[in-house]
């Protein structure tokens, strides 16, 4: 049987009105992908979340302001609208609850975070919380135990801190309720280690990756590294803006938008103390790699660059050190966001 995922392409522009998603097959085997479907999507697909049951896919639509619920077909991966809801902003990130009752969004304008119920059949449901998490609020991430959420505000340039109710889908900012990053370091992303004890950020303005312990009972973030260069050595200008950790706990990777120098960075992970060394950085072959994404099993790294509106497609090495170029595609008007399911 042939070894494939899913990936889903958010494309779109700031106009407001080419919003699609592209839904592809990828042979993990030949490193291929195939194009089963592209349907419009409003405005722009900025950013999307699966449910952990595979049946639903929620996209949120950055200029138009509204949050969707997509049912997915169980062998090819289409999508069918359920329900679409607005939003108190223009969201620009999801992300479930570890009981895939709730859906967590964050307003970059609008400097808040909002919590949504979701119904039964997936479809979104009423709004359950608003709260004024900071100026830019770029990502909302709850902790592996479901029990925290932290949104990095670019704005304020901090990490605000929430306990999550999951009875009432509700926050309450912890004490203390924000982190502060060094300053001018622009916080954007942030993901967890696998072992669940320490967060990883990217600060867009500074291009750096900061470290930082996890206190699981307590939900407090404690500073290990800060100011660690993610662009290479020498060069200027641009934006880091996306990190994800490598399943196997060894490896990190951050997207660096340095136009036609645009590039991958990877870092090394100590397990044990969660420290990260630079390693060395990939072209990603194209302009402004805004979101990317590795499959489950660490074999493929796929990167979205949204100016040269292209998808470019990696094999990662079997330690995770490096990565190879296979194939790069256009898919216009520009990909926002890339998920392998």
């Amino acid at each position: 049987m042939t070894d494939t995922k899913t990936v889903y392409v958010g494309c779109g522009d700031w106009s407001g009105e080419t919003g699609k998603i592209q839904v592809f097959s990828l042979d993990l085997e030949r490193l291929t992908l195939e194009l089963g479907q592209e349907l419009a999507a409003g405005g722009v697909a900025a950013f999307m979340a699966r449910s952990a049951d595979g049946r639903t896919l929620y996209v949120a639509d950055e200029t138009q302001g509204f949050l969707s619920s997509y049912a997915i077909a169980a062998e090819s991966g289409e999508l069918s609208l359920r329900n679409r809801v607005s939003s108190a902003g223009h969201p620009v990130y999801l992300t479930l609850d570890q009981r895939g009752a709730a859906l967590a969004t964050c307003f970059f304008a609008e400097a808040r975070t909002q919590v949504f119920a979701l119904e039964p059949d997936g479809s979104i449901g009423d709004s359950t919380c608003l709260v004024d998490s900071g100026r830019e609020s770029h990502c909302t991430v709850f902790d592996p135990s479901g029990r925290f959420l932290f949104v990095p505000t670019r704005g304020d340039n901090w990490i605000a801190q929430y306990r999550y109710e999951p009875g009432t889908s509700t926050l309450t900012p912890l004490e203390p309720a924000r982190v502060t990053e060094a300053e001018g370091a622009g916080p954007r992303h942030i993901t967890f280690h696998p072992n669940g004890r320490y967060a990883y950020l990217v600060n867009e303005l500074a291009l750096t990756l900061s470290v930082y312990a996890f206190d699981g009972e307590t939900g407090q973030l404690s500073p290990l590294q800060r100011g660690v260069p993610a662009a290479p050595e020498g060069s200027s200008g641009g934006s880091s803006a996306d990190v994800h950790v490598h399943p196997n706990g060894r490896y990190l990777y951050v997207s660096n938008r340095q136009d036609e120098r645009s590039n991958i960075a990877i870092f090394a992970l100590d397990p044990d103390t969660g420290r990260a060394r630079l390693c060395g950085h990939e072209p990603t072959r194209g302009r402004t790699p805004r979101n990317f994404a590795l499959d489950s099993s660490g074999r493929v790294l796929i990167v979205g660059n949204q100016s040269s509106a292209d998808v470019a497609l990696f094999r990662i090495a079997a330690d995770g050190e490096r990565l190879e170029h296979v194939s790069s595609r256009s898919v216009p008007p520009g990909p926002f966001y890339i998920g392998i399911y």
